[in-house]
């Protein structure tokens, strides 16, 4: 801690230059300044902010590992590698030394989706992820990471206007009201429904290691991989309900923009 002794009146004058100065420094916002004054004439300054967390960062995709259209699901039908889409308004990704599944210890992948869903296609092709749907990189603090989860929006009243301000997109795939669907290849798109209508939760046994290592100033790029054995059965309706089984895995690289 520094002590500067001034005259009592010009304690107010030294405060406001010692704030001008730091404002003009490159980079002040990361430190932390405590000014108090004493009675008699005496400015007391001392740093003694904690250190900033390393963190690095993290990009997702979103692909399968579907090979070519011949692909059968035996659940429901032959599907010739049909469009699977599903709205999402949020990711998360769970640090491995946390308390179960305790939910301020999540941390957001992907903060843009709380103010503005997006709908993914989880049947793009994996080479093609970064054209499809990369989403943002994300800051995460360094750690290891060893759950992940995607929080989807369900799908909206099918008796409400199809105009509604309510509805989190501007357009859907899957047509008016319909935020998760299944399109076959020559039919039209059937909604579908999930075990949980709020989340996915894709465990360690499904992330390539056993976990997601962010180290400090790295960029970590992930695409995130729907099972073509994923189990898909008729529900109430037309609708259908899938249980999605997903892979985690590094990003192939992406081609060059140039």
């Amino acid at each position: 801690m520094r002590r500067f002794r001034t005259q009592a009146g010009a304690a107010p004058t030294a405060l406001f230059a010692a704030v001008a100065f730091c404002a003009a420094l490159v980079g002040c916002n990361n430190y932390c300044l405590n000014v108090q004054t004493n009675p008699g004439g005496t400015i007391d300054t001392s740093s003694n902010c904690p250190a900033s967390p390393p963190t690095g960062n993290v990009s997702l995709a979103f692909g399968t590992a579907i090979a070519s259209d011949a692909a059968t699901n035996a659940g429901v039908f032959p599907l010739r590698a049909p469009r699977i889409f599903v709205t999402l308004r949020g990711i998360d990704a769970l640090p491995t030394q946390a308390p179960g599944a305790d939910a301020p210890a999540w941390q957001s992948l992907a903060p843009q989706l709380a103010s503005r869903p997006a709908q993914v296609d989880l049947n793009a092709r994996v080479g093609d992820s970064c054209a499809t749907h990369p989403l943002t990189a994300a800051t995460l603090p360094a750690g290891v990471y060893s759950q992940l989860r995607l929080r989807l929006v369900p799908n909206l009243d099918p008796n409400a206007r199809a105009n509604d301000a309510a509805a989190p997109l501007d357009t859907s795939a899957c047509g008016a009201n319909i935020l998760s669907c299944l399109i076959p290849p020559d039919g039209a798109a059937l909604p579908l429904t999930f075990d949980d209508p709020g989340e996915i939760v894709i465990p360690s046994g499904s992330i390539a290691g056993g976990f997601v290592r962010v180290l400090p100033g790295s960029k970590v790029d992930l695409v995130i991989a729907l099972d073509p054995s994923s189990p898909i059965e008729l529900a109430n309706g037309n609708a259908l309900r899938i249980s999605p089984l997903f892979s985690v895995s590094p990003r192939p690289s992406c081609p060059s923009s140039d």
